[in-house]
Parts: C-alpha cells; sequence; structure tokens
C-alpha cells in the first residue's frame, strides 16, 4: 500500500549546464554533476567552479538539489590535491557530496563537516551491514550496488535507517558495480577513473585454444557481435513496487547522455512517479511511457537484476 509511503526523490544526471537546466525543467528533484577532477565521467563535458555555483543558484532557485560527484578512486599522491579541490568547493552550497573512497570521505568530513555525504554504487554495497556501516561513518545515503536483488533490496530497507538510492535506468557494466579492468588492459584508459573506453560493446571473435590462428565469430544480430555487451536497465515496471519497499531515491544513468536522452528519461519518470503518487499507474500508462521511452536510442531493456541471482542479460 502507499498510503504511508513517500514519493522517492528522482535524481537526473548532467554533465553541463545546459542539460542541468533540461532536467530541472522536466521534473528532476535532483540533479547530480561531475566537476573536473575525481569523478567518474571524465570524458565530457563537466563543471568548472564557476560553473557548479550558477548551477546551484539555477537548480535552488527551482527547488530542486544538486549533488556533486567525487566518486573517483583517489591514490596517495592525489590527497594533497583532492585536498586543495575540497577547499574550493567550501563556498558552494552543495546538497551532497558522492563519494566511494574511503579517504575520501575522511577529508570530505574533515573539510566540508556539514555537507551531506552519499556513498556511491561503486562501492558495492550488497547487505545491510555494509549501509550501517556507512552510516555510522557519517554517510547520510547509500546507492546500492546494482547487482542486488529484489528480495536482498527489501531486506536491506526492513534493517536499515538511512537513505537508499538505487539505479533504475540506463547503461549496465558488465563488471561488478562497474570494477572493470578491461579499458585499461586493452587502451590504457582507467574505468575507476573516470576514463573508460566501453571495451565491453565493441565486438569480438572466439578462439579455441588449440587453434590460435583460427577464430570464430559469434553471430547475434545484424549490429554485430557483443559477448560482454549488458543490456540497459529500465525498471518502469517495477516502479510501484519499488515505491512500496520504500527506497528513498531513483537515479538514472546518463552523465554522458545528450540534453535530449536527459530530458525524455526525466519526464518519463516524472510522469511515473506522479502516476504512483495519484493511485493513476495503470497498464496503460506503463505500455504509453515504454512507448515514449522508445522514441531514444536505447539497447533492449533489462529488469533482470531484481528477480534472479545471477547476472543481467
Amino acid at each position: 500500500m502507499l498510503k504511508d509511503k513517500k514519493i522517492p526523490e528522482l535524481l537526473v544526471p548532467a554533465n553541463n549546464l545546459n542539460i542541468l537546466k533540461y532536467a530541472v525543467n522536466y521534473g528532476a528533484d535532483a540533479v547530480y554533476v561531475g566537476g573536473k577532477e575525481f569523478n567518474l565521467r571524465s570524458i565530457r563535458g563537466n563543471f568548472s567552479i564557476e560553473e557548479l555555483e550558477e548551477g546551484i543558484h539555477y537548480a535552488h532557485n527551482y527547488g530542486v538539489k544538486l549533488y556533486f560527484t567525487l566518486n573517483s578512486i583517489v591514490y596517495d599522491h592525489e590527497l594533497a590535491r583532492f585536498r586543495k579541490y575540497l577547499n574550493k568547493l567550501k563556498t558552494i552550497n552543495l546538497d551532497g557530496i558522492i563519494i566511494s573512497d574511503f579517504g575520501a570521505l575522511e577529508l570530505v568530513k574533515e573539510i566540508l563537516p556539514d555537507r551531506r555525504v552519499h556513498i556511491s554504487t561503486q562501492t558495492n554495497i550488497n547487505n545491510h551491514l555494509g549501509v550501517n556501516f556507512f552510516k555510522k561513518l557519517g554517510a547520510s545515503r547509500v546507492n546500492l550496488a546494482r547487482e542486488i536483488n529484489f528480495s536482498d533490496l527489501k531486506n536491506i530497507r526492513d534493517r536499515t535507517n538511512i537513505e537508499i538510492e538505487i539505479f533504475i535506468h540506463g547503461a549496465l557494466c558488465i563488471s561488478y558495480s562497474g570494477r572493470c579492468m578491461l579499458s585499461k588492459y586493452m587502451t590504457g584508459r582507467d574505468a575507476n577513473r573516470g576514463e573508460c573506453a566501453h571495451s565491453c560493446r565493441w565486438k569480438y571473435y572466439l578462439m579455441e585454444e588449440e587453434r590460435a590462428n583460427l577464430f570464430f565469430p559469434v553471430e547475434q544480430d545484424k549490429r554485430g557481435t557483443y559477448i560482454y555487451n549488458s543490456r540497459d536497465l529500465c525498471l518502469l515496471t517495477e516502479l510501484k513496487l519499488l515505491v512500496e519497499i520504500g527506497v528513498d531515491a531513483f537515479k538514472i544513468e546518463g552523465r554522458i547522455k545528450t540534453e535530449n536522452y536527459v530530458s525524455l528519461t526525466t519526464w518519463v519518470y516524472r510522469r511515473a512517479l506522479d502516476y504512483i503518487a495519484q493511485n493513476k499507474f495503470t497498464d496503460q500508462k506503463i505500455s504509453y511511457l515504454t512507448r515514449e521511452l522508445d522514441k531514444c536510442s536505447h539497447r533492449n531493456f533489462t529488469s533482470d537484476r531484481l528477480y534472479k541471482k545471477y547476472g543481467f542479460r
């Protein structure tokens, strides 16, 4: 029953000011962005300190929150630079900082003690003990691992007293919560440092061990062969169940996506949550919103993670 359940926050990505404004105008409750350093989407766009200040001002004028991602791994030789970067954020009224590195967490609590800390999905939290551990360290919210299933999600919600956030839409990594070495090995670009080359999306051939020079294509579809290529996550049809569980925030993936993608997905999930609040989330409405999602380029969708103990299709 939804009688006593609040509607979760809709959290939307943006990699520049223009997309941030689209996200706000199409119904986001909160927007998450990255800066020029220490985030996992370093290839495209991102905000300078000046742009971040402008983005905060715009979002807050519309009652929308803004979260800042600092979820990259931070190496020991970078700690001084990380500390300096945090000091630049002191005068910016951020609503939360998203991190995954334990050392980063300690420095954020030291330098920005009044800022809320959100734990990134990169931390791979799969159980209620992990959630409660980060609460003890001062976190206000935890984004659970994408691989978690429906049963475990419900159990975590029942046994914790901290904000729970999950991804509901967007690209999935074939590796566990993005802990991938494939890009680094094949291109020298580190996926855990925001430089993923998306090697899992490339075409591949199989090679039989005793016939090193003989390659076998794995036929799949007219676009080519994809061994590691996961479908895109879409939990639109499961949204009401997730609201009933008591998830606090629904997150859309896509900080390298276009304004069209962000606008459309934000609009669809805003409508869905509004329909749920009005008790009008019918099969007809779901079918309509699904067709709307198809207007934007995407891979085939999957919601398998909620029901299965093994990986994605």
